[in-house]
């Protein structure tokens, strides 16, 4: 049995939400969860331990090391792209896409799986899910680093579940700002699990 999830305390309450370069004109967003923020904040305006800035959020230690691992490179990918940072204000919502074999049940799969499943998550609840046709599936013509970050892009997609990637489908989704997240096994049962 899944253990109960701890309510994240955020209490940082930025000035602006929204920030881009100047000299050039921005084409894509790169989308800061409130959380990352918050942990940025913490660790790097007052040069807290990963420790006691986990027991301010109220998160494991290992969740703070990778919300400011996700925090630092949505940043550094921003500032070397030239994107912009939006600060997502909602705290504890979140869309997670999952490869599968199946659109009636999670079979998970590779890149090139005939589906993906799209899961909305609200104070780390499942509330709902959507399931979608993968463009990668049969696609001989494209490489998953042109396709997939878009697709999910464009379904305000926050995180990808996935057994294996490679180098360029990775840093083409942490450009759009999604974090992929490898993991051998998931289930829906198991989903929510991952982010306490």
């Amino acid at each position: 049995m899944a253990r109960e999830k701890l309510q994240r305390k955020l209490e940082l309450k930025p000035v602006s939400k929204y920030f881009g370069p100047k000299d050039i004109t921005a084409t894509h967003d790169v989308i800061l969860l409130h959380e990352e923020l918050e942990a940025i904040h913490l660790m790097d305006s007052f040069c807290m331990y990963q420790e006691d800035a986990a027991k301010k959020m109220n998160v494991s230690r290992a969740t703070f090391a990778r919300i400011i691992k996700s925090a630092r490179k949505k940043i550094s990918l921003a500032l070397i792209t030239g994107s912009n940072i939006k600060v997502h204000e909602i705290k504890n919502e979140f869309r997670v896409a999952i490869c599968s074999s199946s659109n009636s049940t999670l079979e998970y799969a590779n890149a090139e799986a005939k589906y993906i499943w799209i899961f909305f998550i609200k104070d780390y609840k499942l509330k709902s899910s959507n399931c979608i046709n993968n463009p990668m599936y049969q696609n001989k013509d494209e490489a998953a680093c042109n396709i997939l970050p878009e697709v999910l892009y464009d379904f305000t997609t926050n995180y990808f579940i996935i057994k294996n990637i490679d180098y360029d489908l990775k840093i083409s989704l942490i450009a759009k700002g999604i974090y992929p997240i490898l993991q051998e096994e998931i289930t829906k049962d198991t989903l929510v699990d991952i982010f306490q």
